[in-house]
């Protein structure tokens, strides 16, 4: 008799921990699907600028007053407890200039160009910190009847992004870089002509605050990496500008060569980094709706 007191006991002790977290675990599933709107700030990671006097580190090149806005809707749908797809559509610009970067070479180099960005992405995200749906009630004093607000999750995922580079020229007017061939695309011994479209592999991590059951709040950072190095218009080596002049006409020649150095073509010079390939990042806040997907219990935990 003892034991079975005793087995009885543990038996109560177990489920009365164990309830609410099957209750939680459970509870999500009413909100499987999430939308959201998106504000924040863009960086460009590339060739041009940058806030080093080397060629730096990805991160060491970052130059803060090159940031520009960005904004995007979402859709995201919560297929575990841990685990949820989210597909997102943003638009943002980039920016870079070698202006006011400390390299030497760069600022020489003279260039300075901006893009939009229009991404079309998914991701899939792993919450290391989940936030618990609240209870109907809050019962005080009854734990695991409350409510974590708090949710934190990293991200990977892969998308496609559209270009396109304009540069700034002597007159402050801004030209379509593509349309140039500024590294002698499609002359003999140039580059091929780049796609304004190219692949996106964002990744970063993001937390969450649920202030009611459906509404809250998210703080997002995401690096963008591309296999593409002409986000900037600015990969490989000079051409001859006397030939890119002939061929593209005399616009083009001011955009492939802007060094404010009296030697304009130095046989072959570096004028990119096609080693690095570019990338991006966006910091966003977003304005997030869980939305009810299956029909409420009578039983309310």
């Amino acid at each position: 008799m003892a034991d079975m007191a005793r087995n009885t006991l543990l038996i109560i002790i177990v489920t009365l921990f164990l309830l609410p977290e099957m209750a939680q675990a459970q509870r999500w599933k009413r909100f499987k699907q999430e939308v959201g709107m998106s504000l924040g700030a863009s960086n460009f990671l590339g060739d041009l600028g940058g806030n080093s006097e080397g060629d730096g580190s990805r991160f060491g090149d970052l130059d803060l007053s090159n940031t520009r806005p960005v904004f995007g809707v979402w859709y995201k749908y919560r297929f575990h407890d841990r685990f949820a797809a989210k597909a997102n559509l943003f638009y943002g610009r980039v920016y870079g200039t070698d202006e006011n970067t400390p390299n030497v070479w760069r600022r020489n180099r003279n260039h300075t160009f901006r893009s939009p960005i229009i991404e079309l992405s998914t991701q899939g995200e792993f919450y290391f910190f989940r936030e618990k749906i609240g209870a109907a009630y809050r019962i005080k004093g009854v734990r695991g009847y409350g409510s974590t607000n708090i949710a934190g999750y990293v991200f990977g995922g892969i998308g496609v992004i559209f270009y396109d580079p304009h540069g700034k020229a002597d007159d402050g007017s801004w030209v379509r870089l593509s349309d140039l061939n500024t590294e002698g695309q499609g002359l003999p011994g140039g580059p091929e002509d780049y796609s304004r479209f190219t692949l996106t592999f964002p990744i970063g991590f993001g937390f969450k605050y649920n202030f009611s059951r459906e509404w809250g709040i998210a703080i997002e950072y995401g690096l963008r990496l591309t296999p593409s190095d002409y986000l900037d218009d600015s990969s490989t080596r000079y051409y001859d500008d006397d030939a890119i002049a002939a061929a593209y006409g005399e616009l083009a020649r001011e955009m492939s060569d802007r060094r404010l150095s009296d030697s304009r073509f130095e046989g072959n010079a570096r004028r990119g980094n096609d080693e690095r390939k570019d990338a991006y990042m966006f910091g966003t806040l977003s304005l997030t709706y869980r939305i009810r997907t299956a029909t409420r219990s009578r039983i309310r935990f």
